[in-house]
């Protein structure tokens, strides 16, 4: 007599394969979406900066009854190197600060924010700027940037904005 073992007892050797194979697949699926977030966080930080620079501007008015008859002024020309716009919320120059609330300098090569230096620093040839600003998150930055005068133009040295403030958003 042949003994025939329980149906409860008998072995799916397919049905066990394709288990552990689920089970292997979930898990490099699941090891494979942590790595491709890992590298998304890396490629919004490289794309996500915030940064400011400053150069010199100058300007010449004419006067229209007498065109021989010009007068000279400088600007501070803030541009907007990010990827997103800034907020200019205050600028110090030589000690002298001064509240801009929060103007917008949008991406772009043609859009600037004008800081008109004073006679008093032009005729001392010399000049630091400090700017606050803002990204579009609320994070708040400073930029130290040095000046002087020679050879008839602003030599302009600019530092790495530091963050000042770092906004927390509730998730």
């Amino acid at each position: 007599m042949e003994s025939e073992s329980p149906s409860w007892l008998s072995i799916d050797v397919m049905g066990i394969i394709n288990v552990f194979a689920v089970l292997v697949v979930g898990f490099l699926a699941w090891r494979i979406g942590r790595r491709q977030n890992k590298i998304n966080e890396i490629s919004l930080s490289i794309t996500n900066f915030v940064e400011i620079f400053v150069m010199p501007q100058q300007v010449i008015l004419k006067d229209q009854d007498n065109p021989e008859k010009a007068s000279h002024y400088w600007n501070l020309l803030v541009k907007n190197a990010s990827s997103y716009p800034v907020y200019l919320n205050r600028f110090t120059l030589n000690g002298v600060s001064h509240l801009i609330g929060s103007s917008v300098v949008p991406v772009g090569s043609d859009n600037w924010y004008a800081i008109p230096v004073s006679k008093d620093v032009q005729d001392k040839k010399e000049l630091s700027l400090d700017v606050e600003y803002e990204d579009y998150l609320g994070n708040i930055y400073r930029g130290k940037h040095y000046g002087v005068f020679e050879n008839g133009n602003w030599q302009i040295k600019s530092e790495k904005s530091v963050l000042l403030l770092k906004c927390t958003r509730p998730e």
